[in-house]
């Protein structure tokens, strides 16, 4: 007899399960070979180890316990779902934007539209304001001769600030609140503590 198939009926050896015809060969093998009786007398240390422990009475609330840890490992699956379903969705719609980085792009849309048929003469005439002969075009006029009579660079400065700020107000308007929190993060580890 090998030690594999000697090992499975020294468990049933000890369970008190094997059969009388299996009982010659494994007390001849037991005979022969020292592993298996090691592992037949730990095993029966084990069963005696068993009949001298003492019994543990369970908690009264035992099952609402483990009801309570059920319905919230439930809940904690149906997060994780939740969130999965989530972070899919954030996935395939990249760009979440919100009501008001909507509303920017839309203002800044209008604006840039508004200023590209001011610029030009031909499409001014069109528009019933700003025609060339109402407040808003003589303020307009007025602004645009204040503009040039400023210093070339001094002007190159301003449209460079303002076209800066504008950049990065736009770019962080689209790119939402996640990116906003980390770049904001970012620049106030960067700016030195007073």
């Amino acid at each position: 007899m090998h030690c594999a198939k000697a090992a499975f009926y020294i468990q049933l050896y000890v369970d008190k399960r094997l059969p009388l015809a299996k009982l010659r060969p494994l007390e001849t093998h037991l005979s022969s070979c020292s592993a298996c009786r090691e592992h037949l007398r730990y095993l029966e240390l084990v069963e005696q180890s068993f009949y001298s422990m003492q019994q543990v009475i369970e908690p009264a609330n035992l099952t609402q316990n483990i009801m309570f840890r059920v319905a919230r490992s439930v809940q904690q699956v149906e997060q994780a779902r939740q969130e999965e379903l989530r972070r899919s969705e954030s996935n395939f719609f990249p760009l979440r934007i919100s009501l008001s980085e909507l509303l920017t792009v839309l203002f800044l849309a209008t604006v840039a539209t508004l200023g590209f048929f001011l610029g030009q003469p031909s499409l001014r005439a069109l528009l019933p304001l700003a025609n060339g002969h109402d407040a808003l075009s003589y303020a307009f006029v007025n602004a645009w001769n204040q503009l040039l009579s400023i210093n070339s660079s001094t002007l190159m400065l301003i449209f460079w600030i303002a076209g800066t700020a504008l950049g990065v107000w736009i770019t962080l308007m689209a790119a939402g609140n996640e990116v906003r929190t980390i770049w904001f993060k970012a620049v106030q580890d960067r700016l030195p503590v007073w």
